[in-house]
């Protein structure tokens, strides 16, 4: 029996109010499960986080489960400061100041120095108004969050934390070998949305060996493979190699050039850094030479790709080579390179910004101000799928290199703050802790982790002694 348009109508308008409807039932869920006391608060931000598939894309793909748990618990912090049962340490208040700050040498720079900026429509209105929105939607939660996890220290641990990452893997391979076996199977693009996958992802050449990039619930393949990646040295430290084995194959899967990245990273720093040296000159050095190999693969380009193409149909060749063959675009076809420091940058998201910054340096200092991106003139998206979006004005940009993201949206002073607090460490902390935090760290320059290194961070940063209720530590 054929399938009738009405029908074929009707299912996709199914699928579509499952997902949009999706992120508020996991929210909702999560947060009562939390409430109740059955899951911790770290556990409700990995479930969210490992469920961003689903997003209200009515509003905006930023609306998930993440969002409206971060909202909440922003409310419930909110209460908790004005009836003065919550205190913000000195640090964290001058980390909360930092975006307006930033925001006000912004203002000054552009009425008293130069404006380098365009505004669409003429809506000037929106480039003093859209950091607020950023704050409030994005920051704040934040910086709620880890208010919150401060608070509960006492039932939290590193322990834990390594425990629920590693539960969430499994039930992420899971539901991507599911995933994987409908697709394959039935070639139903509605039935794997249904199940979390995005069509982009889907019978495609590009996308792997399978045809698809696995993304389990995840909200992309990338964001799926920094997660496994960051789970490999936990289970490696258990010495359970099978299911490192299986997360290895499971990034590979995902066809993402950030697993690759990542896992280089992590053989650098766990391997060639002693276990108890300082962690922020861990992180510099294994940063260090990851530019090193990028500068020395950049002077063998010509060699390299001469083998990619020669062998581009063999399977191992297309599954390591082919998806960084097309980040190599040397500029026949561009006019211009796209390697900085040896590292290939994403033409349109991370390279706009890199012109704009090089052409306008003295915003290096406070940044161009948080979620002004749209603001950048639209010549340095030109032939980008969103040149037309920044000519009109709408939406953003968002860098998934997230080191340069603080670098590029609040400047280089709070970029040295952000780096310095976010890589403390406590007394109590274990040398692989240390080495672990390394780890987040340098997988936070090339991947958007920013809940992970949060977490990661604050586990590490107050592992001397129990927490009060106000988030100060007790004395002993």
């Amino acid at each position: 029996m054929e399938v009738g348009y009405s029908d074929l109508q009707s299912s996709n308008l199914f699928v579509e109010c499952f997902r949009e409807s999706m992120p508020l039932v996991i929210a909702a869920i999560l947060l009562y499960l939390y409430y109740n006391k059955r899951i911790s608060i770290i556990d409700t931000l990995l479930y969210a986080f490992a469920s961003e598939a689903y997003t209200i894309l009515v509003i905006g793909p930023t609306f998930t489960a993440t969002f409206f748990v971060g909202i909440f618990i922003l409310v419930e912090q909110a209460h908790r400061f004005f009836t003065g049962k919550q205190y913000i340490r000195k640090e964290y208040f001058f980390l909360l100041i930092l975006p307006l700050l930033s925001n006000i040498v912004v203002f000054l720079i552009t009425q008293f120095y130069k404006d380098p900026f365009s505004y669409p429509g003429g809506r000037l209105y929106a480039f003093y108004t859209k950091p607020i929105y950023f704050y409030l939607k994005t920051y704040l939660p934040f910086f709620a969050i880890g208010a919150r996890i401060v608070q509960e220290r006492e039932e939290l641990s590193f322990e834990k934390f390594a425990g629920s990452m590693k539960k969430i893997a499994f039930i992420s391979c899971g539901i991507a070998f599911i995933q994987i076996a409908v697709q394959l199977i039935f070639h139903n693009v509605q039935l794997s949305e249904f199940l979390g996958l995005q069509s982009r992802y889907l019978l495609q050449e590009i996308n792997g060996p399978l045809g698809l990039r696995v993304q389990a619930l995840f909200g992309e393949p990338k964001v799926f493979s920094a997660f496994l990646s960051l789970t490999i040295p936990l289970f490696i430290k258990d010495r359970n190699y099978k299911a490192a084995t299986l997360m290895f194959i499971m990034g590979v899967l995902t066809s993402s050039q950030t697993f690759w990245i990542n896992i280089l990273a992590g053989g650098l720093l766990f391997l060639c850094f002693p276990k108890l040296m300082p962690v922020r000159l861990k992180i510099i050095g294994t940063l260090a030479m990851i530019v090193g190999i990028f500068l020395m693969i950049t002077a063998s380009k010509e060699y390299i790709l001469k083998q990619y193409m020669a062998n581009r149909n063999q399977p191992i060749y297309r599954l390591l080579l082919e998806r960084s063959a097309y980040r190599y675009d040397y500029g026949e076809v561009w006019g211009k390179s796209n390697i900085i420091l040896g590292i290939p940058l994403q033409r349109d998201m991370e390279l706009p910004v890199v012109d704009f910054l090089r052409d306008e340096p003295y915003l290096l200092i406070s940044g161009y101000g948080a979620g002004n991106s749209t603001f950048i003139p639209a010549g340095y998206f030109f032939g980008q799928a969103t040149y037309q979006n920044l000519v009109a004005g709408v939406g953003g940009h968002n860098l998934n290199m997230r080191w340069f993201f603080i670098l590029a949206e609040f400047g280089a002073v709070s970029l040295v703050f952000f780096f310095l607090i976010l890589t403390r460490t406590g007394k109590g902390t274990s040398p692989f802790q240390r080495s672990y935090l390394g780890y987040v760290a340098v997988c936070f320059f090339f991947s958007q982790i920013d809940l992970f290194l949060i977490i990661v961070a604050l586990l590490c940063a107050y592992n001397n002694g129990p927490i009060n209720e106000e988030g100060h530590e007790q004395s002993k």
